[in-house]
């Protein structure tokens, strides 16, 4: 089955708050806040983006997107 272009921004999403997170509990860097750290706003929706994202990927192992299903 062929991942839609939703599915595969979820998962690169996924896997940079992974690395964030992964980043700060063994170097104390946090590589998002380095980048736009200046943008407080901007800040709140990245983590916002990526904490959905995490959500998508919960909802994928009860359901199938249904976008991806066609």
């Amino acid at each position: 089955m062929k991942a839609c272009v939703l599915c595969k921004v979820v998962g690169i999403l996924a896997i940079v708050g992974a690395l964030n997170w992964g980043s700060i509990a063994l170097f104390q860097v946090n590589f998002v806040e380095n980048l736009i750290g200046q943008y407080p706003m901007a800040l709140r929706v990245v983590y916002g983006l990526v904490g959905l994202s995490g959500l998508a990927l919960l909802a994928s192992f009860f359901m199938v997107c249904p976008t991806c299903k066609k």
